[in-house]
């Protein structure tokens, strides 16, 4: 399909794909016919096969939340929670009820809905969220990333407070939250495909050094890696080494470096390198910590006087609070950017490095959805395993959205790269659709009828804006994708 825009007396002829580029800085334009012919059957799978009832009824028969015929079906149960208009601290036992019996027809007490809210459950939806990671919509992927990545997997967790009566369960620490129960999350997705890789609810005294121990086995030959410094320990460095996988991570300051001779680096020379080459960043291999020591890649960058002068005020202050004095040589760190790598300086240059580790800012965006948007972190005291089962179905929720919106972003990027769509004006608005996305779930509504007239007219003008004179994380993945190629 081919349309006109009409600019200073002329038309010009815009292809399907194309015409969301002319309408202005801000906006967003797919073409509805374009966008169902190349996307409504993956998209049925997604949203309607992936939650079938025969498929739903197996995984609550096979953990135990379902041995026999109910009143209340494991598919209904489960789209009741998952499509709650309210959070968690809104909903009451009354609400789920009401629900149950509007759309189901199910005639329950709040009593009997109580008693449904058991272990077996929380393995249900546990295995449910398990079974939707493993079946994500596969798109196609770029080639000049998978040529050098098989994946580039970003990781971090969120915390939120939690009514003292699960201070047993998810117990607090120091000084945050403690005396509530405090949630992790632990999170990660690929940068690559787009899909989730990794979601689970812990307690917060399995912190994410142990997520990264008790993980070891998931790191997959031919990956990066991009983690936040709490992941980071010796054991995880060489454990991705020895599976032949990559990653960048900032330098651990707690970590020692030593020259390949084996002498201490000395953060106070680096100045005088620099000024010396006449650059603002270096690299060189090193070996990291004192045991048991590391081989990679370190790359330094100096920052701004201004930045400096803000880390040094931060740090001066937390040694104030803490009752120490600061040393020269974490007054000399404070003037740097340090990165480590395994990644080979052909694929990854020295410039490349910090633009690509900042892609893991984009998992900071994720959770502000989740919190800003759908409220997961809004709990009241309702029984555990009430509680668990609201927060888990809400996560399947925003999962199910999320493969609407790499769907949209990759239609998006066929054409443009350095365009995409907006995490955060995407999954607001997925809060106006959510009504009528149930009725194609549950197939009162084809999905191609709910697409041309619901959704699509509801994500223009999504387009991920930067401020002026900066980037965009899209602009940024491409310029990386031009470098890898």
């Amino acid at each position: 399909m081919f349309f006109l825009v009409k600019n200073s007396g002329f038309s010009v002829p815009l292809s399907d794909t194309q015409i969301y580029k002319y309408q202005g800085r801000n906006s967003l334009k797919i073409d509805k016919k374009s966008f169902i012919a190349r996307h409504a059957k993956s998209l049925k799978f997604a949203i309607k096969d992936s939650f079938s009832e025969d498929l739903i009824h197996q995984i609550a028969k096979d953990t135990g939340f379902v041995k026999r015929v109910r009143k209340l079906p494991a598919s209904h149960f489960l789209n009741t929670l998952m499509f709650s208009i309210y959070n968690q601290a809104k909903t009451s036992l009354l609400d789920i009820a009401a629900d149950l019996n509007q759309q189901f027809s199910i005639d329950i007490s709040k009593e009997a809905l109580h008693k449904r809210f058991t272990p077996q459950s929380v393995k249900f939806l546990e295995a449910l969220i398990k079974k939707q990671l493993s079946q994500q919509l596969v798109l196609s992927k770029n080639d000049a990333l998978t040529s050098s990545f098989r994946c580039i997997k970003i990781k971090d967790s969120t915390k939120f407070s939690l009514p003292d009566i699960y201070q047993g369960d998810y117990p607090g620490f120091g000084n945050f939250s403690k005396k509530n129960g405090l949630m992790n999350l632990q999170y990660e997705y690929d940068l690559v495909s787009g899909n989730w890789s990794y979601i689970k609810l812990t307690n917060c005294r399995r912190n994410d050094q142990q997520d990264s121990k008790e993980t070891i086995g998931l790191i997959t030959k031919g990956d990066l890696y991009i983690r936040d410094l709490g992941y980071i320990t010796p054991t995880y460095l060489k454990s991705v080494i020895k599976k032949e996988a990559f990653f960048i991570n900032r330098m651990p300051s707690g970590a020692n470096i030593y020259t390949l001779n084996k002498e201490r680096l000395d953060w106070s020379d680096i100045n005088a390198k620099l000024n010396k080459m006449g650059t603002n960043a270096i690299e060189m291999n090193v070996l990291i910590y004192k045991k048991d020591m590391i081989q990679c890649r370190l790359v330094i960058e100096r920052v701004s006087n201004d930045e400096y002068v803000k880390r040094l005020k931060h740090a001066k202050n937390r040694a104030k609070s803490q009752g120490v004095g600061l040393s020269d040589k974490h007054k000399a760190r404070c003037r740097y950017n340090a990165f480590i790598t395994n990644v080979d300086s052909k694929i990854l240059p020295l410039k490349k490095i910090r633009k690509v580790y900042c892609q893991r800012w984009q998992i900071e965006l994720v959770f502000k959805t989740w919190k800003s948007f759908f409220e997961i972190n809004k709990v009241k005291k309702v029984k555990k395993e009430r509680m668990e089962c609201q927060i888990l179905a809400k996560l399947l929720w925003i999962l199910l959205n999320w493969q609407l919106f790499k769907t949209c972003n990759r239609y998006v990027q066929r054409e443009t790269p350095e365009r995409g769509v907006s995490v955060l004006k995407f999954f607001k608005r997925c809060l106006s659709f959510s009504q009528t996305l149930r009725e194609v779930v549950l197939k009162k509504q084809p999905l191609e009828k709910w697409l041309n007239n619901v959704f699509l007219p509801l994500i223009d003008n999504t387009a991920c804006e930067a401020p002026w004179g900066k980037t965009t994380h899209y602009q940024t993945k491409k310029a990386l994708l031009d470098a890898l190629s």
